[in-house]
């Protein structure tokens, strides 16, 4: 007896499609949000000195989409890509489960324990990817920073982070 293979749902597709297809306005909301970040804490950007101008792709897993950020201080910017696209010009790469990316850049999650513990991957330029460790560490960011939201936010998005971990446990913080 054979078994055919699993195959993606066309509505899965069409869903994907969609979604990537109206990526714009999440870029302008992340660029907008990474050069608000920039004015506020410059001296944040200046410890990445050249790496400024690398490009660092953010990859979520299970997600059909990536993000390339570029941190180049007022003049940096945030893309969506797709996943599996080609990487090109990109300096380094980070990859692991979207929360546990998310607390990485707002502070909640040591990324050393984190690379060590396996539950991210880094590839490629890992100058650019100690700087960019450092400059995050030392802007003391929120996650309503990072999604260009008042800090009076950040408690009601740390909450519904949490609910989302305890959905999906792989993801969980310890």
């Amino acid at each position: 007896m054979r078994i055919a293979p699993l195959r993606r749902s066309s509505s899965s597709h069409g869903w994907t499609e969609l979604l990537y297809r109206s990526r714009r306005p999440v870029e302008v909301l992340l660029t907008a949000s990474l050069r608000g970040v920039a004015r506020r804490q410059p001296d944040a950007f200046d410890r990445l000195g050249e790496v400024r101008r690398a490009t660092i792709r953010i990859m979520p897993d299970g997600l059909p989409f990536a993000f390339e950020m570029r941190p180049d201080g007022t003049a940096g910017s945030i893309r969506v890509v797709r996943s599996n696209a080609d990487p090109g010009e990109t300096s380094a790469c980070i990859r692991g489960p979207l929360l546990t990316l998310l607390s990485l850049f707002d502070g909640r999650r040591d990324a050393d324990g984190a690379f060590f513990q396996r539950r991210i991957d880094v590839n490629g330029d890992t100058v650019a990817i100690l700087a960019l460790h450092n400059a995050l560490e030392a802007s003391e960011l929120t996650m309503a920073d990072i999604l260009g939201l008042p800090r009076q936010l950040d408690p009601l998005l740390q909450t519904a982070l949490s609910i989302a971990g305890h959905w999906r446990p792989v993801e969980a913080y310890p």
